[in-house]
């Protein structure tokens, strides 16, 4: 049976996902990144089985959630075959979605130092504008007041990650991230100063999360306070 990305979103989207993610939240999380890097790189899981060594029905379990929880060993020889750190498949901070949702700015933007601060506060204004849409955000970061930026902790993952792939990987296919999507990021970045972070910083201050901590951008108050979108 064909099954296309299409019917793949249609599966995230439905209520039987929502609650077996509830569950068994890293155990899918881990499929996503495993089958959408298989699919970045056109690979069958019989090609997948003959670049690591892992037995294809064991390959089919850790894409169909049955599996349960993945030896050091099988990650190891899957970050091998699928050509990325294993940090993409081991650390469950790192979600697929946001992944793409990377891979689809950075190659838009240029990246000054410290670029570290755009690759923070890129993402926030991208969730916020997608939110006041759909009232879901884009990324797996749940954001709170901390210093002169909205913050998640997630963030620090996605920074290792990219560090050696500042413009993103190549060739990656937007499994998770719709079109509708796409476009709502080309949105945003038409509209901030995605080159300045000092700008970012400052325009984040006037967003609503911000202002209503009645937050200020030389004082601490509310640290580490969730932000409301």
């Amino acid at each position: 049976m064909s099954f296309t990305i299409k019917d793949l979103q249609n599966l995230t989207n439905s209520k039987e996902y929502s609650e077996y993610k509830d569950k068994y939240q890293r155990y899918i999380i881990l499929w996503e990144k495993i089958y959408a890097r298989r699919k970045d790189l056109w690979l069958t899981q019989s090609k997948l089985w003959e670049l690591s060594g892992i037995p294809q029905n064991k390959i089919s379990e850790l894409e169909s959630w049955t599996y349960g929880e993945a030896w050091i060993e099988y990650l190891e020889r899957l970050s091998k075959a699928l050509e990325i750190s294993i940090e993409y498949l081991k650390d469950d901070d790192i979600n697929r979605k946001t992944f793409e949702m990377f891979n689809y700015f950075l190659p838009k933007i240029k990246l000054d130092w410290p670029w570290r601060f755009q690759l923070i506060k890129i993402p926030y204004f991208i969730d916020l504008d997608f939110y006041q849409i759909t009232r879901q955000l884009i990324s797996n970061f749940s954001y709170v007041r901390y210093y002169f930026w909205p913050f998640d902790k997630k963030m620090y993952s996605y920074e290792k990650l990219f560090y050696w792939n500042e413009k993103g990987f190549k060739n990656i296919k937007f499994t998770y991230l719709s079109q509708a999507e796409q476009n709502q990021i080309d949105l945003t970045l038409s509209k901030i100063p995605f080159n300045d972070w000092e700008e970012l910083k400052k325009l984040s201050y006037e967003t609503y999360p911000l202002k209503n901590l009645k937050a200020t951008i030389w004082w601490i108050e509310w640290m580490n306070k969730k932000l409301v979108f």
